[in-house]
């Protein structure tokens, strides 16, 4: 699906505002503080991801979501019914009403404890709130019932949306990137006690733990399976197997050699992991073309394994190491994901990164890792406790991850030095109001 135009009327009761998204991957939306330019991004996240309970809550007569599958419509009778929206459809014939207090009423008047009993990944940490185990992340009643009914009885799934708009909504993710990026909400129990807040960045080096580990795991499933069967495969008389030539192998084993470097550069192979020396290549025989031709096929398919880590760690450490930390380099392993020294050596936790640097670090790695090809990310506000050097240098950075993400990219930003110069990008709401 690809986003054409947003029109949003009677926003708070005052603006009106059209935003036609730009033909390549990045819009830029900009206004002053209280025009509407992160609600935008809102809105569009709410409509892909069903959070019709915020659309619910929000001040506005009209929505219309113009996209190459037509568009969605959302009313609103501020006056009579301030709580209850109307979604409709270009290519349907249909509208369907939507009505916050109504919906949530049905699994109101029952008991929050359908909740504990039918979502095992939730846990209560109050009257009103769940931690989800898996995310660390922390819910609340409406978030609960907005983002996990699915796992609900029957009776009490609010969710009965219509058909068309179900496929409307799943034609395209949406990613948000909210303004608040340093602390994420998670909750510990310690004598009664509660700590609701974790730093991002320590969570987000796990979580690269965690890839780095996955990508070992999937490479050392090919080798075992490509080991086991590689002697039947070297004995067969296989008809339609062409050997390499000599030059070939050595040519290929010689590019399988820096690509092993490149990894090992990343603490994703061991250094020791190494193929023959490169003088022995000279020495290849006729009868050595079958085995060193599988040994090839088999080592590509093994580090293939390592293909989309590696591009994203490298585009991550090349942009971070290149003059964006002062007198700081990053490192990356396995054990720690992610970690930083000093321009001496010495090791330096996390949290010891100013909260520009910390942004810097947390902003790259949710668009570079956290995001899929093909999904449309919102980012809010990007500029936030960056220096404006880092700031300048945002959209060549975002250009570099879209090459490898294939992402379009919508940004609400008040910052001249964010759009730096590239004015054909953007959309200003000051003169719709």
């Amino acid at each position: 699906m690809k986003l054409k135009k947003l029109v949003i009327n009677g926003l708070f009761g005052h603006f009106n505002h059209d935003v036609r998204f730009k033909d390549g991957n990045i819009t830029i939306i900009t206004a002053p503080n209280g025009y509407g330019k992160t609600i935008c991004l809102k809105v569009i996240d709410a409509i892909f991801n069903k959070k019709l309970a915020f659309l619910c809550d929000l001040q506005f007569s009209l929505i219309e979501l113009h996209t190459s599958h037509g568009t969605l419509s959302i009313r609103k009778d501020v006056e009579e019914k301030p709580l209850t929206i109307v979604l409709g459809h270009s290519d349907v014939d249909l509208t369907h009403e939507y009505q916050k207090e109504y919906e949530f009423s049905k699994i109101k008047k029952h008991s929050v404890n359908y909740i504990d009993e039918h979502i095992p990944f939730l846990q209560r940490v109050g009257p009103r709130e769940w931690i989800d185990h898996r995310t660390d992340e922390v819910f609340s009643f409406e978030e609960v019932v907005d983002s996990f009914s699915d796992y609900l009885p029957d009776e009490l799934t609010i969710k009965n949306y219509p058909e068309w708009y179900q496929k409307f909504s799943d034609s395209l993710n949406a990613h948000f990137i909210q303004d608040q990026r340093l602390i994420q909400r998670k909750v510990h129990h310690q004598r009664g006690r509660r700590t609701s807040f974790t730093d991002t960045i320590e969570k987000f080096a796990d979580e690269l733990s965690d890839l780095i580990r996955e990508s070992g795991f999937r490479s050392s499933h090919t080798s075992q399976q490509l080991d086991s069967t590689f002697p039947e495969r070297l004995l067969r008389n296989d008809e339609n197997f062409i050997a390499m030539g000599a030059e070939e192998l050595k040519e290929e084993l010689q590019k399988l050699q820096a690509r092993r470097n490149d990894l090992s550069s990343f603490n994703l192979l061991s250094s020791a992991q190494h193929l023959p020396a490169l003088q022995v290549l000279d020495e290849i025989k006729s009868e050595d073309t079958k085995v060193l031709t599988l040994y090839v096929q088999d080592t590509k398919e093994k580090l293939a394994s390592y293909d989309d880590i590696y591009r994203k760690i490298e585009l991550f450490s090349r942009i971070l190491n290149n003059k964006r930390l002062s007198f700081k380099k990053i490192r990356i392993s396995a054990e720690e994901g992610f970690h930083f020294t000093t321009d001496y050596g010495k090791a330096l936790k996390l949290t010891q990164l100013s909260s520009g640097e910390q942004h810097q670090v947390v902003l790259l790695y949710e668009l570079i890792f956290k995001t899929e090809k093909n999904i449309l990310v919102l980012i809010d506000e990007p500029e936030i406790s960056l220096h404006v050097a880092w700031q300048k240098e945002f959209l060549k950075d975002l250009k570099e991850i879209i090459e490898i993400q294939d992402m379009p990219v919508v940004i609400a930003t008040h910052s001249p030095q964010i759009i730096d110069g590239n004015w054909e990008l953007t959309i200003d709401l000051e003169g719709e109001g």
